[in-house]
């Protein structure tokens, strides 16, 4: 009898085939249904009913402790913004963007203050100009506000104060950073 001959599209049933190696099981493909942990656990008995119980056994008991101190100890957030100025350095660093369009300014100040963040500083200057010097007057102080009333309210800054208290009297901004 001759053997049908299989081209290499086809192949031979499951049944049939055989690995090279003794004692390995054929590949399983996992669905939507699988119980992944009782799958993957060498002793079905003993699979922990929970993430928890897993993480828990998984990890040694003192790593375990040390971690959850470790997040006991994490500062807590300031109460306000005010209790956030008054624990704050004074400005640790400073943008100026005299000679700079409106649309500069914008792009620079929104980089530094990312910058910043990424440094973890908690207060920076921005220095805007009091607009003397143009003949529109104060064109920035303007911009650079509008921007970071956005940026206050996306949360990506704390709060900023005029530097003098005053937007007629200042030419600068001070930015606190969460």
């Amino acid at each position: 009898m001759r053997r049908k001959k299989l081209s290499s599209r086809q192949s031979k049933p499951a049944a049939k085939r055989r690995n090279g190696k003794t004692g390995q099981q054929p590949i399983r493909k996992l669905t939507a249904s699988d119980d992944l942990g009782v799958l993957f656990s060498s002793d079905p008995e003993n699979t922990p009913q929970s993430f928890a119980d897993a993480l828990a056994s998984g990890i040694p008991a003192t790593t375990l402790a040390e971690i959850l101190t470790e997040k006991d100890e994490l500062p807590t957030p300031a109460q306000s913004w005010q209790a956030a100025i008054r624990n704050s350095p004074p400005p640790q660093d400073r943008l100026d963007l005299h000679g700079c369009t409106a649309a500069e300014a914008e792009i620079k100040t929104e980089n530094f203050l990312s910058r910043s963040r990424r440094n973890r500083l908690k207060t920076v200057l921005v220095i805007t100009g009091k607009g003397l010097h143009s003949p529109e007057g104060s064109v920035l102080k303007d911009v650079i506000e509008t921007r970071l009333k956005i940026m206050k309210n996306d949360g990506l800054i704390l709060t900023y104060l005029w530097e003098k208290k005053s937007l007629e009297k200042s030419g600068a901004l001070l930015v606190y950073l969460p």
